[in-house]
C-alpha cells in the first residue's frame, strides 16, 4: 500500500528500472564491516561498482556517513568513506556512494 503523497520505494533489484548510476554494479557476496560514530557492524556487500555498493546490514537511521571495510575476493581489504544514499528495511541494508578511498587497493 502506498500512502498518499509518497512514492513507492524503488526496487533496486529490478534490472528493468532506469537507475541513475554512472557505473554498473556487479553482484558479489563479500564480507564487510561498517564503522560509524563509535560502532562497528558486520555487513555483506551484495553488489559493488567503482562508485558505490549495497551493504546488507542493519544501521540506525541517523547513520549517514560511514567507513566501509570490504574484504575483496583476492584477499585484500579496501577501506572507503561513504555516504548513505538510500535504505532498505526488509531485509535491512544501505546503498552507499563512495566518497574517498582510505587505503590503496593493492
Amino acid at each position: 500500500m502506498v500512502r498518499q503523497g509518497k512514492k513507492p520505494p524503488m526496487d533496486f533489484a529490478d534490472p528493468s528500472r532506469d537507475q541513475r548510476r554512472r557505473h554498473r554494479r556487479s553482484p558479489v557476496q563479500l564480507s564487510a564491516r561498517i564503522k560509524f560514530e563509535r560502532s562497528e557492524v558486520p555487513a555483506i556487500a551484495e553488489n559493488i561498482s567503482p562508485g558505490g555498493a549495497f551493504l546488507r546490514a542493519a544501521l540506525p537511521d541517523g547513520a549517514e556517513w560511514l567507513v566501509a571495510e570490504i574484504d575483496l575476493a583476492d584477499g585484500k581489504t579496501v577501506s572507503v568513506k561513504a555516504h548513505v544514499r538510500w535504505r532498505r528495511h526488509d531485509p535491512p541494508g544501505v546503498g552507499v556512494q563512495f566518497h574517498s578511498f582510505l587505503e590503496r587497493w593493492g
